[in-house]
């Protein structure tokens, strides 16, 4: 085996390898990616279903048998083209080489054809850039994943060692990822190959193809220490002088923050070096290594556990008719069903909905599928958590309850749910993104589903939120309304009170109307205990940015958003019997028949804080 260059074309069009910053940058570092893609990789190819996978994580070095001199002469080669595509190897420790290595056990391996081009998983991994065949619960969609493992290296490079059902051994092979660069006179493109290559001197047929001397391969895996046996099934990652800020400590808990799901429900188990993290012992190891990941591990835990533990039976189907409006309000529960679920909220209890979608795809075809949706309230919870996972794959770029004190999950495990969330995934999968160019090539409207699935859980926290008249004073400091007066006229100035000894049982006046923060906006309701006698109302509703300095009111400009015509916020009447009567600029009027009711007014700039005034008219 050894590295082929092939120099590129004069006639092809240069290409440079640009995605590396979508797996290090401001909301994902480049140490949890990796942890992330070799997980994710892993789950990906479980030969079982549900997956019973095994990744181990570790450090080999020259304790551990590493020859300095064998990793100098597999690297001599590249180490020439690095420096021509002026990679920095000043700090590379040559003199005392490492390197990660990341093993998954109870996989299928790279299946496909290692000799030609195919549709599988072997030629996707080496062969393709920016090209995936994965659907389903696959959790990757881009093709651009493995180019985190060349990233990871100081010298650009990996190799990957793979065992399928059938092979009499196992499948070798190298990459490395450069620059473009010129050596020799001849300009080189980015990705070249460890390999064994047939066709060698004919550039329209020459292939790098797996090692096949069975000595070689052998030397390799005992100076990596790779601990594949025959008959275990998988792949292993060799990624020589890691990244040095890389440590396996610090992987523990990037690895637990982001598959907990799947070790909580026995569907993955860890071993990093001698520590193997299972879901017995998940718990405790969180508390040692990632509790600055998590507001309430216990909490949390025990939500996952409980909600896991779920029978289909005892799931609330809701109706497919939900989507219709693209959200999911009162109108979609039968009401006997809705004071159960309201029940069961206020006293703590687990809250889960099962709720069906129907699909349409570009090619005709209609798919019925499905997500469920988990929320409970504990007696205590320092900070609401919202969890949104596909196929075993957290995305943390989702959460969204922040103030909102309540547990929450949204599972998508069926395989053509899964399928399409794929598709609207961003490149480092975090979080969907409606209007992605993979997803409107297979499905019509896409958008509209991708909004209602993301906004499903905080929909039905606020929906149960509002019927327990929570008051969180530190939730709803951007918010206040004015009442309206007693009675017409003048104020009058009030006399000195006369000190008496028991002062007489001070009852609040009954408020017609609440205002809560929702995702995106605020909330207009009635409280519960309403009397029907103080209704029909017409109520003034002003709307404004919060300002350092002076009346915020009267600093509001068309510029910031538009309740009226021609205006990007959303209002909708969510409950009761209601209108809105007129609204121009920051200003609406909207008449109330009786409660109870509800409006909604969402889409304003998330980074603003937004002041409404309620007023009655009339």
């Amino acid at each position: 085996m050894r590295w082929f260059f092939s120099p590129q074309l004069p006639g092809q069009v240069e290409t440079e390898v640009t995605q590396r910053d979508q797996f290090s940058n401001d909301e994902v570092e480049l140490s949890e990616t990796i942890i992330r893609e070799a997980i994710q990789n892993s789950l990906d190819a479980a030969a079982d279903d549900p997956p019973k996978v095994h990744v181990s994580i570790r450090m080999q070095t020259t304790k551990d048998g590493l020859d300095k001199s064998f990793l100098a002469g597999i690297l001599d080669e590249q180490l020439v083209h690095a420096r021509a595509a002026d990679l920095d190897l000043s700090e590379v420790p040559f003199d005392s080489p490492s390197a990660l290595l990341i093993e998954d056990f109870g996989t299928k391996g790279l299946t496909g054809c290692v000799s030609s081009k195919d549709n599988d998983n072997f030629s996707d991994f080496w062969r393709r850039h920016g090209k995936s065949h994965k659907t389903g619960k696959s959790r990757g969609r881009w093709g651009l994943g493995k180019l985190v493992y060349s990233a990871t290296s100081q010298v650009g490079v990996f190799f990957g060692l793979t065992l399928r059902d059938g092979d009499s051994m196992p499948h070798l092979m190298g990459q490395t990822v450069l620059k473009l660069r010129q050596v020799d006179s001849y300009e080189y493109p980015p990705h070249a190959f460890f390999a064994h290559v047939e066709n060698e001197g004919d550039r329209l047929k020459e292939f790098p193809v797996p090692g096949k001397d069975q000595d070689e391969v052998d030397t390799f895996i005992q100076q990596f220490g790779v601990q594949r046996s025959p008959g275990q099934n998988g792949l292993s990652i060799i990624i020589p002088f890691p990244n040095p800020n890389f440590h396996i400590g610090a992987m523990i808990g990037t690895a637990i923050a982001n598959y907990f799901y799947p070790i909580i429900t026995k569907q993955l188990t860890l071993r990093f070096d001698h520590l193997e993290v299972n879901s017995s012992n998940v718990r405790e190891l969180a508390y040692e290594h990632a509790k600055d990941k998590f507001a309430d591990i216990d909490a949390l835990f025990d939500f996952i556990e409980e909600a896991y533990k779920l029978e289909d039976k005892e799931i609330q189907e809701m109706r497919p008719s939900w989507l219709d409006d693209g959200r999911l309000d009162e109108e979609d529960f039968e009401p006997e069903v809705l004071d159960s679920i309201r029940t069961r909220y206020v006293e703590g209890q687990l809250v889960s909905l099962r709720l069906p979608i129907t699909l349409k795809q570009k090619n005709g075809n209609q798919v019925s599928t499905y997500f469920s949706i988990f929320l409970k309230k504990p007696t205590a919870l320092n900070k609401g958590i919202d969890l949104y996972v596909r196929g075993g794959l957290t995305l943390p770029g989702e959460e969204k309850f922040r103030d909102r004190k309540a547990l929450g999950a949204m599972i998508a495990d069926d395989d053509e749910i899964c399928s399409f969330l794929g598709y609207a995934e961003n490149a480092a999968h975090t979080k969907w993104v409606g209007s992605a160019e993979k997803l409107k090539q297979r499905y019509k409207s896409p958008n509209k589903p991708i909004q209602a699935i993301k906004q499903s859980l905080v929909q039905l926290y606020d929906l149960l939120s509002e019927e327990i008249e929570e008051v969180d004073e530190q939730a709803l400091r951007n918010f206040f309304w004015v009442d309206e007066p007693e009675a017409d006229g003048p104020s009058q100035k009030k006399p000195k009170k006369t000190p008496i000894p028991i002062p007489p049982e001070h009852k609040p006046r009954p408020r017609h109307f609440s205002i809560s923060k929702i995702e995106g906006g605020f909330s207009v309701v009635t409280p519960k205990d309403a009397n029907t006698e103080n209704y029909p109302q017409t109520v003034k509703i002003e709307v404004a940015y919060d300002v350092g300095a002076g009346n915020p009111f009267k600093k509001y400009s068309p510029h910031d958003f538009k309740l009226g015509q021609g205006g990007n916020l959303k209002i909708a009447l969510t409950k009761g019997t209601g209108k809105i009567v007129s609204r121009a600029e920051n200003t609406m009027l909207v008449e109330v028949e009786s409660p109870p009711f509800g409006l909604h007014v969402t889409g304003f700039d998330d980074n603003r804080d937004v002041k409404i005034k309620l007023t009655k008219e009339g």
